[in-house]
């Protein structure tokens, strides 16, 4: 092969090659060997001492071994150019043509960062190794068979025995067969993880519960070819849940009692059973009942939640104004904003006559808006209450002066347990704005605030109005 010939196959190669005749006369190479900063200068020069400082002991053995076995070898080599180190791949290669040994031909490739790779990988490998070995959770990986392959310290005997080495339970191996084979199946037909709470016998038949979280493991080519699973025991958890609807339905009816007691006492007084009252009596016992019954609402409503439905409210559709609505509540609350010395104004800027959603839960969002409104206004200031229409929304607004809210406090005020009662010395755990959120949204609406550095601040929300086609949620979840 000429020098000509090997030039011309050289120039287009994407790795680098060099060929070096046995006596070291004809060496020719291509220019993405020189890229790799192996050799001391170009051109190359005519002996065997041409490769860098750095190189040159490591490539004379290997020639060295050639000229002796004449069999390929390959090795690892780096190479620096400012300041930058790569990682080279060299296979050398003995030229033999019709028995004649003519020289050596070097393959050097860059393979900086699949070392780089394989170097994460080992780390990533050591990292999961020591997470399986110290975390304290039942956490393993298996084949789409159902295999074993891998998990932490705990998970070995819990797949072999059933036995829950965390929590000190031995279950029964069939009723976790049976569940396990029936959620592989569905992770594995439908490629996507899923989380179930499984009611689970022990040896002994007593029930426990588990959390299963179940995910695929996915190839390339987003096939499934394993399975990653967590399992978690909630005994605790689901014992305090009972604990707390029993508390909670409890509490529900205890105070039920008193209050249809007032109801029927109110009742009684208004019918004139103990003496005639005169007509501001009457509005106020009228009031008081109201307000009595709205409270008797909210319990049963309380009750269905946590002993039915867990958490979870049904919502009782129906046209209805709004602005009577508004004004029912501002009549139960004028004897609280009296207190406080505040004065309720109404504005109906509204051209919607009704809005639909459920007129219970509209109005203790409402009502908690009233109350906070009046709460942390000013003494002797006056809130105002208006009800206008934007867009497709019929909305709800009032405007007290009251301190100023942060901006980063304006982000957090409708979570759960955020509560600014204790900066005035009230009484207040942060539910009424979060539920008041969890209900507005529920009909498809939005609650909004501002807050005004002169001491203005403005609460309200956005309802769908009622010939919008938006989506209203069946029910509500706190």
């Amino acid at each position: 092969m000429t020098s000509g010939l090997m030039e011309i196959l050289f120039k287009s190669y994407p790795d680098g090659i060099l060929y070096k005749s046995k006596d070291s006369k004809k060496i020719i190479a291509n220019k993405r060997f020189y890229d790799f900063n192996l050799v001391k200068n170009k051109p190359l020069a005519q002996d065997l001492e041409f490769f860098s400082k750095e190189n040159a002991k490591k490539f004379s053995a290997v020639e060295n071994r050639i000229n002796k076995d004449r069999q390929p070898v390959t090795f690892k080599t780096t190479s620096r150019k400012n300041h930058s180190e790569k990682t080279l791949s060299i296979t050398a290669l003995p030229v033999i043509n019709q028995n004649e040994y003519l020289g050596i031909s070097y393959i050097v490739r860059d393979i900086t960062e699949d070392e780089q790779i394989k170097e994460r990988f080992f780390l990533n490998n050591y990292q999961l190794h020591a997470l399986l070995e110290n975390v304290p959770k039942l956490i393993y990986m298996k084949d789409i068979n159902g295999n074993y392959i891998t998990g932490t310290k705990y998970t070995d005997e819990f797949v072999r025995e059933g036995k829950d080495i965390i929590n000190n339970i031995l279950l029964n191996m069939q009723t976790l067969k049976d569940i396990n084979e029936q959620e592989d199946k569905t992770v594995i037909k439908k490629n996507t993880a899923i989380s179930t709470e499984k009611e689970i016998r022990d040896i002994n038949g007593r029930k426990h519960w588990y959390q299963i979280y179940k995910a695929p493991i996915n190839d390339y080519d987003n096939n499934v070819i394993g399975l990653i699973v967590m399992i978690q025991n909630i005994d605790d958890s689901r014992m305090l849940e009972a604990q707390r609807e029993t508390f909670v339905a409890s509490l529900g009816h205890d105070l039920k009692n008193p209050t249809l007691a007032q109801i029927r006492a109110v009742e009684l007084l208004l019918k004139g059973d103990f003496g005639n009252i005169s007509d501001s009596q009457r509005e106020i016992l009228e009031m008081i009942l109201d307000s009595c019954k709205y409270m008797s609402g909210m319990l049963g409503s309380l009750l269905a939640t946590y002993r039915n439905e867990r958490g979870v409210v049904k919502l009782n559709y129906e046209d209805f104004s709004l602005a009577d609505l508004v004004l029912e509540c501002v009549d139960e609350m004028v004897y609280v904003a009296k207190n406080k010395q505040t004065e309720l104004v109404i504005k109906d800027e509204s051209c919607q006559k009704t809005i639909l959603g459920d007129k219970i839960q509209i109005k203790r969002v409402i009502m908690n808006l009233l109350s906070n409104g009046i709460k942390y206004a000013f003494s002797n200031s006056t809130v105002n209450i208006t009800i206008y229409n934007e867009g497709d929304y019929t909305c709800f607004k009032f405007e007290n002066n009251s301190p100023f809210i942060p901006p980063e406090k304006q982000q957090t005020i409708f979570a759960q347990y955020v509560s600014f009662a204790g900066t005035y010395k009230e009484l207040g755990i942060g539910l009424g704005l979060y539920t008041s959120q969890k209900i507005i949204e529920a009909h498809g609406g939005k609650m909004f605030v501002k807050s005004f550095k002169d001491d203005r601040n403005i609460f309200g929300f956005k309802l769908y109005n009622k010939n919008n086609s938006a989506k209203r949620e069946q029910t509500v979840s706190f």
